[in-house]
């Protein structure tokens, strides 16, 4: 029967001829000479190139990975700092904000699905990164940091270094655009910043960098520019509506004083109120009233949130205005009641 050697078998004979030979425990010079391989030795020998090989290949691509962003970091909130160019409104990242409790909620019960992206900085000992995009999710990172045991890591994208202040910024936008996640006023503030930074030249490098027409651009920046009392108005800039930016526009044009000082009558009022409502008292405030004629009031009356009817008196004029609630045959149906009851009511009070 053959004997069966194992490969130890070889490399202990070989290690036992080296220690006869004296070659153990000395030094040894630089050019150093190699007895023919053993077959563990040829092994090692014809494997170690392809290893080596794939080594390096998977160090390329993991390196070529994070240069390009597709690299998930599972990072410490606490060291991300916000962007200079952040687009979100503070009320966005506000605890008390219903879309960040739905948010918050979302990421408590299923995880983050959806990472952040962020780029690594230096020169401020209190923050490794900055966001290119996430502010929102970054917030919440923050608040679930206290609340979760051992800390709450965050799930985010590496972007390099090198990436400049342009693509920084049309990064941010692409994100938040394809989410349809801005309102009119935060996508102002974004591209004033831009503006102000430097990173386009004027309104119409914005709007051939995103893909927009140009006096959307100048829309959203004139909602954003409008004087600080006629946002406070509206409690929330975020309410206010495109299609409320001309108008806007012109009522500040024909009367600024007016509808400023309208806007801080309005923000003055306890509790919270109908922005629809507030459009209308601010455009009626640049309109100078004629002679001898009283300025416009204006009532709103709802159910459930919902306007069942506006009522605008200005004098002796009596302006009725049905909400969304009244179709047309309950409109027609509510004239005639409301006709014969102001009939009846009249007829008692005045003198023939």
């Amino acid at each position: 029967m053959t004997d069966k050697r194992s490969v130890g078998d070889d490399v202990l004979e070989d290690l036992d001829a080296l220690i006869k030979s004296g070659g153990m425990g000395t030094v040894a010079p630089p050019a150093r000479s190699y007895s023919t391989p053993t077959k563990l030795g040829r092994e090692m020998l014809e494997g170690a190139g392809p290893t080596i090989a794939r080594q390096k290949e998977t160090i390329e691509r993991l390196e070529a990975e994070r240069a390009g962003g597709m690299v998930v970091l599972r990072l410490d909130p606490r060291r991300i700092r916000p962007s200079s160019f952040a687009n979100r409104h503070q009320k966005s990242l506000d605890a008390a904000d219903p879309k960040f409790i739905a948010l918050k909620s979302d990421i408590q019960r299923r995880g983050q699905l959806d990472p952040i992206r962020v780029r690594p900085i230096s020169g401020d000992s209190g923050f490794d990164y900055e966001i290119v995009y996430g502010h929102r999710r970054h917030a919440v990172g923050l608040s679930l940091q206290g609340e979760t045991e051992g800390g709450f890591a965050l799930l985010a994208l590496l972007d390099a270094p090198t990436v400049d202040a342009r693509e920084h910024v049309l990064r941010m936008h692409s994100e938040n655009f394809a989410r349809s996640d801005l309102a009119p006023y935060e996508y102002g503030q974004m591209y004033a910043s831009w503006l102000a930074a430097k990173c386009f030249k004027n309104q119409e490098e914005i709007a051939a960098a995103v893909g927009l027409d140009q006096s959307m651009i100048s829309t959203y920046v004139r909602i954003y520019r409008l004087p600080a009392p006629v946002l406070a108005a509206f409690g929330d800039p975020r309410v206010i509506s495109v299609r409320w930016a001309r108008d806007l526009a012109a009522a500040l044009k024909a009367g600024e004083a007016k509808v400023v000082a309208a806007a801080r009558e309005i923000a003055a009022r306890p509790g919270s109120q109908d922005p629809q409502a507030v459009m209308r008292e601010l455009v009626q405030a640049s309109q100078a009233p004629r002679e001898g004629r009283a300025a416009t009031k204006t009532e709103t009356v709802k159910v459930r949130g919902k306007t069942l009817y506006t009522m605008n008196q200005s004098g002796d004029r009596l302006l009725l205005k049905f909400g969304s609630l009244v179709d047309r045959n309950l409109a027609a149906e509510a004239r005639t009641e409301l006709k014969d009851h102001l009939t009846r009511w009249l007829s008692k009070r005045v003198k023939p």
